[in-house]
């Protein structure tokens, strides 16, 4: 005999501290989130596009030299380190700070795990773009069926999508 189990309301309440717990982790315990040497919390902003068999991963970083940008990838990870210099001006008082300046490292899940070693990286007008080709196992594969005469089997063609 089976149980059933009726939906209520009530079972939809969250209780506070599962509301806090919850509060506390998206604030602090973010991963796209990273500390920067001023000691104050930011995220590089970034696009994730995906392509039958690559990643495309966009990531403004105005003002960071292209060649002192360290790119490390590891299976679904990847890992961003780079340093903005902060600009001096002579007998200038600073009012208000909304660029954070300084080294930082942002690490990025993705969804699946992509070839470190064939990773294409281009950097224009402040914008990194990186081609990130996900492994062979991880690549999309369509099943062709053909049919055969009644009374045999049936056979399966499997190609790589391209």
């Amino acid at each position: 005999m089976a149980i059933r189990t009726l939906w209520s309301p009530i079972n939809e309440f969250v209780t506070l501290r599962d509301a806090m717990d919850r509060l506390v982790a998206d604030s602090f315990i973010n991963p796209r989130s990273t500390l920067t040497s001023l000691g104050t919390q930011s995220t590089l902003p970034a696009n994730l596009y995906e392509l039958p068999d690559s990643y495309i991963v966009q990531v403004a970083l105005p003002g960071v030299d292209p060649d002192k940008v360290q790119i490390t990838v590891q299976g679904e990870i990847l890992s961003l380190k780079a340093e903005r210099p902060a600009p001096t001006f002579e007998r200038a008082q600073q009012i208000w700070n909304g660029i954070s300046y300084g080294s930082f490292e942002q690490s990025f899940s993705l969804p699946t795990a992509v070839e470190g070693q064939a990773t294409e990286a281009s950097y224009e007008n402040g914008m990194l773009v990186l081609k990130l080709p996900k492994v062979q196992n991880a690549r999309a594969h369509t099943v062709k069926v053909t049919a055969g005469s009644a009374g045999q089997h049936r056979v399966l063609e499997q190609s790589s999508a391209k």
